[in-house]
């Protein structure tokens, strides 16, 4: 480590870098008005909970026929499809998604996310925002 960045208590993030696994993290629900079924979620990468640079991403899981209804954040966001098959909708546009499919969705834009396969939908998000706390979810009516 560069000497100016040691007196500054700097760690550099390519000198060292953050590794979390999903059994490190709980699942945490999203249900209610905002979402059909059960959606399940683990924050991985956050301010707070580790060291990050203007990114947090995390994992979902939706089972078949479950939905995370339409809403929208000011920051960009990526999906990666891991597992299952589904639909995305982003604006006026809806896309089926399956393994190995990645969305991009702009800051500010409606979207939503259906999984309509017979088994679990599995995604990868990451979200343009230092902490997931710095994210601000509206769902639309």
């Amino acid at each position: 480590m560069p000497e100016a960045d040691a007196a500054a208590g700097v760690i550099r993030v390519d000198e060292e870098p953050v590794v979390v696994g999903e059994d490190e993290r709980t699942w945490e629900a999203l249900r209610g008005e905002d979402a059909t079924g059960s959606v399940l979620f683990k924050t991985l990468i956050s301010g707070g909970l580790t060291r990050s640079e203007a990114l947090t991403a995390g994992v979902a899981k939706l089972p078949p026929g479950a939905a995370l209804s339409e809403h929208r954040h000011d920051q960009a966001e990526v999906y990666l499809v891991l597992a299952g098959e589904g639909s995305v909708r982003v604006g006026d546009g809806v896309r089926p998604v399956r393994a190995g499919s990645a969305v991009f969705v702009p800051g500010g834009a409606i979207h939503s996310c259906e999984n309509t396969g017979v088994s679990e939908l599995r995604l990868a998000y990451v979200l343009a925002a230092d902490s997931f706390e710095d994210v601000e979810y509206v769902f639309e009516d």
